[in-house]
């Protein structure tokens, strides 16, 4: 069974009735208006079940993201304990709350599917309220935004997690130089990272149009 919201394009292209496609035969001529009462029930079923699966996975980032914030908070307090200034670290509780910043947006307020019209044409953004993501090469679709929006769900709770964590290490084996030397390299290692992962994830995934 192909995804949820891909059943519609697929029929249109196809042209037949999501009814006819799920049954694997063409009803007759005189059976059209009964099909379109039919497809109207399996359509809306199809879309209460997938509203409940979208519902649960929110709720399931909307967790992850308040569990990250309290990681980030107790990581904040051990550093202060271990000795390390606030203005020392200030780097990393910057980097963190930027994370966790754009972490918000994604695990909250990110619509989990896209516009019809993404599925039928080749837009390489994607924009909602006031924020925009766009990459060159990358064809957003239904078929690739949820993944897409884990890779960023992911990479941006793990970097406001992982970045206190490295700057801790830094100060205990080399002290402030040795942070000073690696604070950059690892955040646009973190970012490049993400980014290779999103383009790997998306076109994998993508819709051929």
């Amino acid at each position: 069974m192909p995804n949820v919201t891909l059943l519609i394009p697929i029929a249109d292209i196809l042209g037949i009735t999501v009814t006819e496609l799920l049954q694997g035969e063409k009803l007759k001529e005189n059976k059209t208006l009964n099909s379109d009462v039919v497809e109207t029930l399996v359509v809306n079923s199809l879309d209460l079940s997938l509203r409940d699966t979208i519902h649960q996975r929110k709720k399931n980032w909307i967790f992850a993201f308040l569990i990250s914030i309290g990681v980030v908070v107790i990581e904040a307090i051990l550093l202060t304990v271990s000795g390390i200034s606030i203005e020392q670290m200030g780097d990393s509780l910057y980097i963190s709350l930027l994370m966790l910043l754009f972490a918000s947006w994604l695990c909250i307020f990110a619509k989990e599917l896209l516009p019809t019209y993404y599925d039928t044409n080749k837009v390489n953004f994607v924009s909602q309220g006031i924020f925009r993501i766009h990459m060159a090469g990358l064809s957003f679709n239904n078929a690739n935004w949820g993944y897409v929006l884990t890779v960023f769900r992911v990479f941006t709770l793990g970097t406001a997690i992982l970045y206190p964590i490295i700057c801790y290490i830094s100060f205990l084996v080399g002290g402030i130089s040795l942070w000073n030397t690696v604070k950059h390299p690892a955040i646009i290692i973190l970012l490049i990272g993400m980014l290779v992962t999103t383009y790997i994830v998306g076109k994998k995934t993508r819709i051929m149009i």
